[in-house]
């Protein structure tokens, strides 16, 4: 059986949202299949759907396209995998271009430890969809400081 096989197979089962408990549905993105959440808008990735970031962002780009408003309370709670049962941990993604002191420097995220899924709540895959389509801009002198400051950083 090849992963793609049991990743069907794997998916025909019903899963309620770790962030409302309600039923979650399957949904195609550009880069594979997430599980979504119509009731509070969060998303399920199974650890072989790819880089969570990448698609937060397009699940949040066709909900934004398709005009789907952000529920009025879009928050993630700390609740089961929907796929093995065990408590999410709370996991934190860093932009990877975040300066210290950014004001959202990252986003919250809950990860089972068991099967490596991520719960990505609405208002986290709102975030990273800003900021994958109007990343950090850097001046001429920033980037030279930055520059010194990692060369200094080897030498010490």
């Amino acid at each position: 059986m090849t992963l793609g096989e049991g990743g069907s197979a794997y998916r025909r089962t019903t899963m309620r949202c770790p962030g409302c408990g309600e039923v979650m549905r399957a949904e195609n993105v550009p880069s594979a299949e997430v599980d979504v959440c119509d009731a509070c808008g969060g998303l399920w990735i199974d650890w072989f759907d790819g880089d969570v970031p990448t698609l937060a962002a397009e699940a949040e780009a066709a909900r934004v396209e398709r005009g789907t408003p952000v529920p009025p309370d879009a928050t993630a709670t700390r609740g089961a995998c929907p796929r093995c049962g065990r408590a999410l941990a709370p996991d934190v993604y860093r932009f990877p271009d975040a300066q210290p002191g950014e004001l959202v420097a990252h986003v919250d995220l809950l990860r089972c430890e068991e099967c490596a899924g991520s719960f990505v709540s609405r208002s986290s895959s709102h975030l990273i969809l800003d900021r994958a389509q109007s990343p950090r801009t850097v001046g001429l002198w920033e980037a030279i400081v930055e520059l010194l400051q990692r060369l200094v950083r080897r030498r010490i």
